[in-house]
């Protein structure tokens, strides 16, 4: 299959308090989370980055960093990310979001038609971070966040994403918990 042309970024600036340890970098297969997350996203895309707070990784990723480092917010990094590039979709997935498959993805890109967001949907849950959002978001992100509105939801609505809904839940789980964690490790499948 084609590789997708436009950019992956693996978004691993959270807090993961919940988690009680940094998500990204929690073990998968004798690696770390991201690294898993980067060679399966390389598979399909043709360039895959890392947007981080820090460098905090052993192995060389090619880093997007945030450009401000007091607080936690994923607008912050789509603010990063948009500066970053230009003119050009990016597609979005956090790093605890592991079971995303190739198919999904496909349908996304396939289905991208001048939107300024296309995100994942399922009937339970809007997926704010799986999905493509266009670099010319970013003057409005920065307005959002000047106006210290770091909602993801009202960022998208104001922005008219659209979603396309997928049917499997377990498809768009987050690693939000150490429990979460283990029942993945123990159902780990390939991509």
């Amino acid at each position: 299959m084609e590789k997708i042309p436009y950019p992956c970024v693996i978004l691993c600036g959270g807090k993961s308090s919940r988690m009680g340890q940094d998500k990204s970098l929690l073990e998968v297969n004798g690696k770390n989370l991201t690294l898993y997350q980067y060679e399966k996203f390389s598979q399909i895309f043709n360039q895959v980055f890392i947007s981080s707070k820090d460098n905090k990784f052993h192995q060389k990723l090619p880093l997007i960093l945030d450009e401000n480092n007091s607080f936690y917010s994923p607008l912050l990094a789509l603010n990063s990310i948009f500066k970053y590039f230009q003119n050009t979709y990016i597609f979005i997935i956090s790093v605890d979001s592991p079971n995303i498959n190739k198919k999904s993805i496909y349908t996304l890109f396939h289905r991208l038609n001048s939107q300024n967001i296309l995100l994942a949907s399922t009937k339970n849950y809007k997926h704010y971070l799986c999905g493509f959002y266009h670099s010319k978001n970013y003057e409005k992100s920065l307005q959002f966040l000047k106006e210290n509105n770091h909602k993801l939801s009202v960022f998208c609505s104001t922005m008219k994403a659209e979603f396309i809904e997928f049917e499997n839940e377990d498809e768009f789980i987050n690693l939000n918990y150490f429990d979460d964690y283990q029942k993945w490790q123990r159902s780990l499948k390939d991509f």
